[in-house]
């Protein structure tokens, strides 16, 4: 009998970053909470309690009634790391006011300076040059070789076409690297900034609104046809944006348009070679891979958990959620409910429909969505276009991380054809 299974609900580990980073998502608890306990009331050490949610239903139910859940404050789960001001505090109080923890109609307005970048017809423009990226990266690993297929791959696709969105120079794609694993990596130690305080802490975050600064003072001074140009040159209701949260909004568009992208890639590339046959059938028949977009997505869900704050008691199934209570909704968990999806536990590139939680939904369904889409369309076709094979060279390690999470390194062997 597992641990899992003996322990009552609330008493199981759904958030520790060991968990996410020594046995991956928890889908053994979430799939007991979502059977026993959907709607759960967790206190775990060193964590402010919060309710878990499980369920699609509740989540969708949650995120559409922004008056009655706040995004602003808690915003997701992080734990006590000791010394200075708390991690929690961090979350509570973050240093960033960005699209994900504003609330209408804040939230709209800021997304509003950017959404028609990120609209289909503006992203399809795109596909030409992405489909010439990504050729790029395979050219350079033409012929039989091993690599690390996070960083040397699945890293540099979504990290180039964001930065030229943005208009950041090539040589500095390292940096923006560097600094989204320090705020996406904040509880593994390998890329955590060390210090006891608040500052050391979040010292990354400095750093990068330095860069900011002068890439946004450049296009005021030369514009060019960027999204930094468009925010430079920005205004709301008339006035300028105020400094803070155009820094948020920009450093947002950097870290969060390629990271999360990334791990959908390489958690992509794992579970296809874990289901051989389903690998199989994108080589045969590439035209899936638009279904196969989403069932990546669906499988992998890159953004495990956000939290919204009750600003009123409701009621839901039978539970009533105080207000000022924190509720933690895990979309891998409503990714894999029984209810909504067939055969949830099977990785299918063919699955129609596929009402996965991948991207949110809501007011704050993912800005880059369809940016996130054409990068892994793009990337698996030519994936089985030009990858003659490829298969794990030594052991995945994954991220130690719950708010996002997948693979931070996975040697692979390779043989890569020539484009063309």
């Amino acid at each position: 009998m597992s641990h899992t299974s003996v322990l009552p609900p609330e008493r199981l580990d759904v958030i520790s970053a060991v968990q996410y980073g020594t046995k991956g998502y928890p889908h053994d608890a979430w799939t007991r909470l979502r059977r026993e306990a959907p709607v759960c009331w967790m206190e775990p050490p060193s964590y402010k309690p919060f309710w878990a949610i499980t369920k699609h239903a509740d989540i969708v139910e949650i995120s559409k009634q922004p008056d009655k859940f706040r995004s602003a404050g808690r915003f997701i789960l992080f734990p006590d790391l000791g010394g200075g001001q708390s991690a929690q505090e961090m979350a509570e109080n973050p240093p960033l006011r960005m699209l994900v923890n504003q609330d209408p109609p804040e939230h709209r307005d800021f997304r509003g300076l950017v959404a028609k970048w990120f609209t289909p017809r503006s992203v399809g423009r795109l596909e030409p040059r992405l489909e010439e990226i990504t050729h790029e990266i395979f050219d350079e690993l033409v012929g039989e070789g091993e690599c690390d297929f996070v960083n040397a791959i699945a890293a540099r696709q979504p990290l180039r076409m964001i930065t030229e969105i943005l208009g950041i120079p090539r040589e500095k794609e390292d940096f923006v690297l560097r600094i989204t694993n320090e705020n996406f990596g904040i509880e593994d130690s390998e890329f955590a900034r060390e210090g006891e305080s608040r500052e050391e802490r979040l010292a990354f975050i400095g750093e990068a609104f330095a860069f900011l600064g002068e890439i946004l003072e450049s296009r005021r001074r030369e514009p060019r046809e960027d999204l930094a140009t468009v925010l430079a040159q920005a205004t709301l209701r008339g006035e300028a944006v105020p400094q803070f949260e155009l820094f948020s909004l920009l450093f947002l568009i950097m870290v969060a348009g390629h990271d999360t992208t990334r791990n959908a890639i390489s958690s992509g590339l794992l579970a296809l070679l874990e289901h051989p046959d389903e690998f199989q059938k994108l080589r045969r028949n590439p035209s899936l891979v638009d279904r196969a977009a989403d069932e990546i997505v669906r499988w992998t869900t890159p953004v495990n958990h956000f939290v919204r704050t009750a600003s009123e008691d409701y009621q839901l199934r039978g539970q009533t959620i105080r207000k000022g209570d924190s509720t933690a909704l895990f979309y891998a968990s409503a990714n894999r409910d029984e209810e909504v999806f067939e055969d949830p536990f099977s990785f299918r590139i063919d699955r129609s429909p596929n009402p996965h939680l991948g991207f949110g939904i809501g007011e704050h369904f993912c800005l880059g969505s369809h940016l996130a889409r054409m990068d892994l369309r793009v990337f698996f076709r030519q994936l089985v276009d030009r990858v003659e094979s490829i298969e794990l060279a030594g052991p995945v390690e994954l991220l130690h991380a719950s708010f996002v999470g997948g693979p931070k390194r996975m040697p692979i062997r390779y043989r890569i054809r020539p484009r063309g």
